[in-house]
């Protein structure tokens, strides 16, 4: 197994890389929900 540590932080960064993406993404998505509530409801 050649698995070095360099590879193991490089995977970390990865993972944290396409969750941060991920929560971005759901924060935008609520945003837009409540925007589109508060214009139906006035």
């Amino acid at each position: 197994m050649d698995y070095t540590k360099d590879n193991i932080v490089k995977d970390k960064a990865e993972t944290w890389k396409s969750f941060n993406r991920l929560i971005n993404y759901t924060i935008v998505f609520f945003f837009i929900i409540l925007f589109m509530n508060f214009n139906f409801f006035n």
